[in-house]
């Protein structure tokens, strides 16, 4: 009889993680979480909308945007990343997110290589998703520094918004 009663306790403590698992894997919260399991690999983000960044990069090749990511399971923010494209595509790229959640029901995934670059006068490292396939490179001849956003330098711009500000994943 005591075998009838663990039973149930013994298949929910079996579920319980699977339960948790299934939270998107998707999104910036997801991989920001744990960065370092995911560096140098290519992930893939559910992409609500994007804001361009209010810095300029010395590399003119290439336009960053941040990524407002969305948990397309429960439909709830799933935070936002730093994505780098090439600065030929940046319009197109707003075009197809869309630059406010107002309205975005639909899901275009954006893939690219998860990757660490200093940031700025703290030399801290801020995790994006490179789009372009240059950045690593550029980071190891020491040619990427992602600049400081304004006077004061408070790092890269967060868009207030639904997903409300965050600040950089650092390491």
């Amino acid at each position: 009889m005591k075998t009838l009663t663990c039973l149930p306790l013994v298949l929910l403590a079996a579920v319980a993680p699977l339960l948790h698992a299934g939270e998107s894997k998707r999104t910036a919260e997801y991989l920001l979480t744990t960065p370092t399991d995911f560096e140098g690999k290519e992930v893939a983000l559910d992409v609500a909308f994007v804001k361009p960044v209010h810095w300029k990069t010395r590399n003119p090749e290439l336009a960053f945007f941040h990524a407002l990511t969305l948990d397309r399971r429960d439909y709830k923010p799933g935070g936002e990343i730093l994505v780098a494209i090439p600065s030929s595509e940046a319009a197109k790229f707003a075009k197809k997110y869309g630059t406010d959640f107002e309205g975005r029901a639909d899901s275009h995934p954006f893939s690219g290589i998860l990757v660490a670059a200093p940031g700025g006068k703290m030399h801290q490292r801020i995790w994006l998703v490179d789009g372009t396939g240059k950045i690593a490179d550029l980071v190891k001849q020491k040619k990427l520094v992602i600049e400081e956003d304004g006077p004061g330098g408070s790092g890269p711009h967060r868009p207030p918004g639904p997903f409300g500000p965050r600040k950089p994943a650092l390491n």
